[in-house]
């Protein structure tokens, strides 16, 4: 069976070309042109046309000369971090923190604006224009420079259309966040899942650059999960796949925030670990109760705290290892919040996951545990999102 192919533009090839080599410069700078010419593969013709054609755009900048081999020293090249800027937006119950980031992902600016966002669904698009004006109003960067909005949000999001399609952390339902923020401000909006952004950001610049097939669990509030395979993120046909903290653990179990039963989430995340506790020793059930207090019993020898723990992580690593056994990832990177004590769960979850990972899929498989995700690295991530797609080669497809 054969597919028709439409021939490639003239342009389209340039342009791959080009994000060829920004990316290529992104990832390797400095670097000089031998090198580049080494690793793309293209003519030194056209390494010369096009990198003299990015420095005249103030996408890269000359930073250097390569060590001499004998000949004329070569200059290096990196991206130029005041050539272009991305906004990113993280959104939460009662704040909307907002960063501008430079090309090479690094926040310039920085803010937080007090509004309530939860169960205020049908304010929530102003609201946020109304942070992202004040925002506006503190950076002198010119608007032609910005390449776009980032913006992370709880829950599945539909990707195509920059909906919020479900977040019961801010209660609500079918949000359209991306066009109507897009046509406002006349800058392309991304709108998706936060940790999907998370998941940006480390394979731009954290713990992921030197994987391809990597998965990053988020277990905090809620149990959230994204996928790369094979240096591309996993969403699925409505961008809305590797909902971890929704699969089914218990179908007879307990009730989860999205309505349905037994989900992982409802045994994993913060409320889960309270509730394992409360059904372990009812007599010492308090509603105040935190899993920061539900810790410090447990560093104070309270047995039934240390058990809530230890069968949170034996649930997390079971499901974990499911994960393990269809994705075959080289790494798992765990991001906890400032609320979830990851390592009074972690023995038991690696444990647990090691137990049940089928055949050789283990061999080699990295965890790492990542320092917790603050409100700046989220949004951060967000506009990581717009930087990505500024150095992605369009599809020729």
């Amino acid at each position: 069976m054969y597919r028709n192919v439409p021939p490639v533009d003239r342009k389209l090839m340039q342009k791959i070309n080009q994000n060829t080599l920004l990316n290529l410069i992104r990832i390797h700078a400095p670097i000089s042109r031998t090198d580049l010419k080494r690793l793309s593969g293209l003519s030194q013709g056209t390494i010369f046309g096009m990198t003299m054609t990015l420095l005249e755009q103030q996408l890269i900048v000359e930073k250097g000369m390569a060590k001499s081999t004998g000949g004329r020293k070569a200059e290096l090249l990196e991206i130029d971090p005041d050539g272009r800027y991305s906004i990113g937006i993280k959104l939460s119950e009662y704040a909307v923190t907002i960063v501008l980031l430079n090309m090479h992902g690094e926040i310039i600016y920085k803010e937080s604006y007090a509004t309530t966002l939860y169960d205020n669904a049908a304010h929530a698009v102003q609201l946020i224009i109304n942070c992202m004006e004040s925002f506006f109003l503190h950076i002198s960067v010119p608007r032609e420079k910005i390449l776009g909005i980032g913006c992370a949000v709880f829950g599945p999001v539909h990707q195509q259309s920059g909906r919020s399609v479900d977040t019961w952390i801010l209660h609500w339902h079918n949000v359209e966040l991306g066009p109507p923020l897009q046509r406002h401000f006349g800058l392309p909006v991304i709108v998706a899942n936060d940790v999907d952004c998370l998941l940006c950001y480390e394979k731009m610049y954290g713990h992921g650059r030197d994987y391809h097939d990597l998965l990053l669990i988020s277990v905090g509030r809620g149990l959230g999960m994204a996928a790369l395979i094979h240096d591309l993120p996993f969403r699925g046909a409505q961008g809305m796949g590797a909902e971890f903290g929704h699969a089914p653990f218990d179908i007879f179990g307990r009730t989860c925030g999205c309505g349905n039963q037994g989900c992982y989430e409802a045994y994993v995340a913060n409320h889960g670990i309270l509730r394992t506790y409360q059904e372990l020793h009812p007599s010492a059930w308090d509603p105040s109760l935190t899993t920061c207090d539900l810790a410090q019993r447990a560093l104070e020898g309270d047995e039934m705290a240390c058990q809530a723990f230890t069968l949170t992580g034996t649930y997390l690593g079971a499901g974990i290892a499911g994960l393990v056994n269809v994705f075959n990832p080289e790494c798992i990177l765990i991001n906890g919040s400032d609320e979830f004590p990851v390592d009074l769960i972690m023995p038991a979850m690696k444990e647990t996951l090691m137990q049940h990972i089928f055949s050789q899929l283990g061999k080699d498989l990295d965890i790492v545990i990542m320092t917790r995700a603050t409100q700046e690295l989220w949004a951060q991530s967000a506009g990581c999102l717009i930087l990505q797609d500024f150095f992605s080669s369009p599809d020729p497809f």
